[in-house]
C-alpha cells in the first residue's frame, strides 16, 4: 500500500499530506505506527529518486 501511495511523491510537504490523510483513516488500528513508518520510508525513497532523476536530467541537458 505504501509504495502505491507514495510512488509519485516529490516533496516532504506532499509526503506529510499523504501521511496525515492515511492517519485519519487508520490511526485507530494497532498497526498504525508500522504503517506510518512504511509510508515515511517509501516516501523518502520516492523523493530521493525524484531528486536524483531531476539532477540527472538537468546535467544531461546542459
Amino acid at each position: 500500500m505504501a509504495n502505491k501511495l507514495t510512488e509519485n511523491c516529490t516533496t516532504e510537504v506532499q509526503l506529510d499530506k499523504i501521511i496525515k490523510g492515511q492517519e485519519r483513516k487508520f490511526r485507530w488500528r494497532d498497526d498504525w505506527p508500522t504503517m506510518e513508518k512504511e509510508l515515511q520510508e517509501s516516501g523518502a525513497a520516492a523523493i530521493a529518486a525524484h531528486n536524483e532523476a531531476r539532477k540527472t536530467s538537468t546535467t544531461s541537458s546542459e
